[in-house]
């Protein structure tokens, strides 16, 4: 059935919504949002198109668009976890991690279960520069993905990170080898083991994860950060050649403004 035949079965707002909301997932997004805005101007008030409208405008850098529509969304809807959690992760993508502490901790308050608001929280807290905070809503977050048996890489990378900033490696290690456990092929991961392994100094192993994690597709770590590591590690393991073919592709890159 093609495109305009469904959008001519689609009557109400809900419809429409529905309609959008499945071509968003299919990254349909010329349909997705022309479905969206039907809905919306059918039901202005409909929760469900504000917070897909949200995330589509996140997606493709439209944060004022975004904020308009989380924040009518907990207007007209402050009770739902889902929405308090949005409209937090919202303001940490924004790096505004004060502002994004209330809507996690009324999301965490809402559904205890879910583990999002816990570990976006733990995010936030050491965004502020708070690692014990951190530490235990970290903790919190595992413990949640754990009962509820959808233990996911991210968590494990991110506490991890943590850990390795302040200098407990081990424990950090630790962390790092579950998420590897989770998913063999994250790149994340491998270039956090690649980190542990250089401050032991093991050279060789800091490299054979620095080549698996450029060699890996992945949004988070960037190619710069791992050009720089593999450079010192070749270097340190004594091919000066190697080395400098990392430095060059690390000075050649940019540094990347992430939100």
């Amino acid at each position: 059935m093609s495109v305009l035949a469904l959008l001519l079965l689609a009557s109400t707002a809900m419809e429409w919504y529905q309609k959008a909301n499945a071509w968003f997932a299919e990254r349909k997004y010329p349909e997705a949002e022309a479905a969206m805005e039907q809905a919306l101007r059918l039901d202005p008030k409909l929760v469900p198109a504000l917070t897909l409208k949200a995330k589509f405008a996140m997606g493709f850098n439209r944060f004022d668009t975004a904020r308009q529509c989380l924040l009518e969304a907990v207007r007209l809807d402050p009770g739902s976890a889902y929405v308090q959690f949005l409209l937090g992760f919202f303001y940490y993508v924004d790096n505004d991690f004060r502002r994004a502490i209330e809507p996690l901790e009324k999301a965490r308050r809402l559904d205890p279960a879910d583990p999002r608001a816990v570990f976006y929280l733990a995010m936030t807290r050491e965004g502020l520069g708070q690692p014990d905070l951190a530490i235990s809503l970290y903790e919190e977050a595992l413990g949640l993905e754990t009962r509820n048996r959808q233990p996911q890489p991210d968590a494990w990378i991110a506490y991890a990170r943590l850990l390795y900033t302040l200098g407990r490696y081990d424990q950090s290690a630790v962390l790092v080898a579950r998420a590897l456990e989770l998913n063999v092929n994250s790149r994340d991961a491998h270039y956090e083991m690649g980190r542990l392994a250089y401050e032991k100094r093991d050279y060789q192993d800091a490299i054979a994860h620095g080549e698996k994690a450029l060699a890996l597709p992945g949004v988070g770590t960037t190619e710069r950060q791992i050009h720089f590591l593999l450079a010192r590690a070749w270097r340190r393991a004594g091919n000066r050649q190697r080395s400098e073919e990392h430095l060059a592709k690390f000075q050649a890159s940019a540094p990347s403004l992430r939100r």
